[in-house]
């Protein structure tokens, strides 16, 4: 009885033992789970709050690691976090961002393959960059590229070095290109850096000698060996950095005007390659900057522009071109004919299917305005839209000399008014009519009579 008693005591005391064991290894495994459910919980969250940054362009919430990478067409940029990474890459060959997991490799991660032409010379990197304390262009047969950085905060303008360049045809007879003369009153002018990356540069042999050779080539600064080698060039900036924004063509700076075989034409810096975007075949080739559009003289000695935001070329023309204009992205073309006696002008006004917008002969005073144009036949004034249509009648002039310093009409806006006065002569305090028009319908709302005005 007694060892029955004892056995089943025991045996119920193991019982309860075991219970507390499994009881606890069940807790513990619901531990185990709630914490890894807790893990996953907070990392899907920061996953999301990741994904909302990186859509906001903001860093990871949580930043494990930085890393750059760089490449001679531009830089990789890695921000790593739990799991995954930030990639913002700006390269020639891939301008993009990217979300992905820590252990995917960079996009394209090689060099660039650069066209090598091995009928150009090849640029010297061994040797030693002398001091340039006063920032100057050449030192002892070494170009130097600076870069203007505006310091906002001692207000003034320092040099950044973007890089050297020794001559390699002499000594030190190498310079950084001036551009070719558009026209007569052209004053000589360096040729910019373009993009802190590219310059041409001229390179000289027997320089001041019957044997001289001149070479102009373009140079890669960042991927330092030559890209190509033109005859001349005219381009789109200066080296002054202050004076860019208003300079020739800035707005077209990636295409180069340059010269091939005696003829103009146009190329494109294109990953540190060029591809040539208009044949060398013209005379003349110069761009007007007011309405980015390019100014050409073809093989036959006639002018025509080039418009490459809608690749339109306008009818080739015998008369030069003086002015151009563009509305409703149509091209105008403004030339004109000259009397050798008398020295007199007769504009003519082109659109681009070579017709001529004025009705009229004889017109010795042309103004183009945003929607009109003026000028002046047979003793008066004429408005007309660039279809050739006349807006208003013609308004009589009581003169028609340009040379004074009273004209013989202006032209002014006062709110919705177009306002035209007729100075009646040319002394300085005169008298003139006014006629009140409709800035938009053209409609006659009032005329003034003898207003007496004073011309400064």
């Amino acid at each position: 009885m007694f060892n029955e008693t004892s056995g089943s005591m025991y045996e119920e005391l193991e019982n309860k033992r075991l219970k507390k064991i499994r009881r606890r290894k069940i807790i513990i495994k619901r531990i185990i789970t709630i914490m890894i459910l807790l893990l996953i919980i907070i990392y899907l969250v920061l996953l999301l709050i990741d994904i909302r940054r990186f859509r906001n362009g903001e860093n990871p919430l949580i930043i494990t690691n930085t890393s750059i990478k760089e490449y001679d067409d531009g830089t990789v940029k890695s921000y790593y976090s739990i799991g995954w990474v930030f990639r913002y890459y700006d390269r020639e060959t891939i301008k993009e961002s990217e979300i992905a997991p820590f252990f995917s490799k960079i996009k394209m991660d090689n060099e660039l393959i650069r066209k090598v032409d091995y009928d150009l010379p090849q640029v010297d990197t061994n040797y030693s960059v002398p001091k340039n304390e006063s920032f100057n262009e050449k030192v002892d047969g070494v170009l130097f590229f600076y870069k203007n950085v505006y310091d906002n905060y001692a207000l003034e303008y320092n040099y950044e070095l973007l890089g050297t360049y020794k001559c390699i045809l002499s000594e030190s007879d190498c310079e950084i290109t001036y551009s070719n003369p558009l026209d007569d009153d052209y004053r000589e002018t360096k040729m910019g850096i373009l993009h802190d990356r590219y310059v041409f540069i001229t390179e000289y042999k027997n320089k001041d000698s019957k044997a001289e050779e001149k070479h102009i080539y373009l140079y890669d600064i960042v991927a330092k060996h030559l890209i190509a080698e033109y005859q001349d060039v005219r381009f789109s900036t200066t080296s002054d950095a202050n004076k860019r924004k208003s300079i020739l063509g800035y707005d077209d700076s990636y295409r180069i005007i340059v010269k091939q075989n005696n003829y103009w034409g146009i190329d494109v810096i294109d990953k540190g390659n060029t591809k040539n975007f208009l044949d060398y075949k013209y005379r003349y080739v110069g761009f007007d900057q007011k309405n980015l559009v390019y100014i050409l003289q073809d093989e036959d000695k006639k002018w025509l522009a080039y418009d490459t935001k809608n690749d339109k070329f306008t009818e080739p023309k015998k008369e030069k071109i003086e002015s151009l204009y563009v509305k409703n992205d149509k091209m105008y073309i403004v030339t004109f004919t000259k009397e050798e006696k008398t020295g007199k002008k007769n504009y003519i006004l082109f659109n681009q299917d070579g017709e001529n917008v004025l009705t009229k002969e004889n017109i010795d005073n042309l103004d183009i305005y945003d929607s009109f144009i003026c000028y002046i036949n047979d003793e008066n004034l004429h408005l007309i839209d660039f279809d050739g249509k006349e807006l208003i009648e013609p308004i009589k002039l009581y003169f028609t000399s340009l040379y004074s310093s009273v004209k013989p009409y202006n032209v002014k806006f006062i709110g919705d008014l177009l306002i035209i006065s007729t100075p009646k002569d040319r002394n300085t305090t005169h008298f003139t009519d006014e006629y009140h028009f409709d800035k938009t319908s053209y409609e006659l709302k009032n005329t003034r009579k003898d207003v007496k005005e004073t011309t400064n």
